[in-house]
């Protein structure tokens, strides 16, 4: 185990930083209620429990291979990077129906739902050249990410340039979230079937997923405008520890919407 750590573990210094201890706090939180959303989804066939388990699995995917890619134990494990793409583009318009369907119940499915999903498929075909590509060729690329993170926007691993998922999947949510904020304008609680706290749940979920977003669409936007300077934020955990605490939030919002509905029969 030791000389395992030694030969990937780079970064032991920030190990003690508050930006990774909020991330492994949230971690923790984010397994456990993604574990009981998935049950819940089973249980009570209900979909916003399977929207808000789509929207932490890929949440949590997301912030654990940065870690990987932080601490540099992405080396050991090369076949996860880059999965997580289409996973990725899932996080947006699951958090808009997410909070559609909690302030509106009664509301069905839209009829062109597949339409949400094309960016998915956009990605999971773009992820292929990266699958593809020899277990020599992955090491030699995450050698080079672990160092300088510009690298994850310049590779070739893929049909397009990589800089345009960032700039797609940052704008895509953008668009998502201005709706997701519209739907608690239009919500009339007088008109409304559902509880106050189910209304102050659904706005309080969209406060931090909108803090979380915003944060990392600047970080995005830095990474695709100034390579040196970003490149050396995104690698010194002690900047990120906003962006880490954001992420905890999420985790405990989670992980409350969990056990509120575990003590609901119905789960209202």
């Amino acid at each position: 185990m030791r000389d395992f750590i030694t030969k990937f573990w780079i970064r032991q210094e920030a190990w003690n930083s508050w930006g990774m201890s909020f991330a492994l706090l949230g971690f923790s939180m984010s397994v456990i209620a993604i574990i009981g959303l998935v049950y819940l989804t089973i249980r009570r066939k209900d979909r916003r429990f399977l929207l808000i388990a789509l929207v932490a699995t890929a949440s949590f995917w997301h912030a654990f291979i940065y870690a990987l890619i932080f601490n540099g134990f992405i080396r050991a494990v090369p076949e996860f990077y880059n999965k997580g793409i289409p996973l990725y583009y899932l996080i947006a318009p699951c958090a808009y129906f997410f909070v559609l369907f909690s302030l509106f119940p009664r509301i069905k499915w839209p009829r062109h739902m597949w339409l949400h999903l094309l960016p998915v498929v956009f990605g999971l075909i773009d992820a292929i050249p990266y699958a593809l590509a020899s277990i020599e060729e992955k090491r030699a690329l995450l050698e080079q990410v672990v160092y300088d993170m510009q690298v994850g926007v310049r590779h070739p691993y893929g049909y397009i340039d990589q800089k345009w998922h960032y700039i797609v999947k940052f704008f895509m949510a953008f668009i998502y979230l201005i709706a997701q904020w519209r739907l608690l304008y239009l919500h009339d609680m007088e008109l409304s079937p559902i509880s106050v706290a189910s209304r102050r749940n659904a706005e309080y979920f969209s406060i931090i997923y909108s803090g979380q977003l915003l944060l990392q669409g600047g970080m995005v936007l830095s990474l695709l405008s100034n390579s040196t300077q970003t490149s050396f934020l995104m690698q010194d955990l002690d900047q990120l520890t906003t962006i880490s605490f954001f992420y905890l939030m999420l985790s405990c919002w989670l992980l409350q919407y969990l056990f509120r509905n575990l003590m609901v029969k119905n789960g209202t």
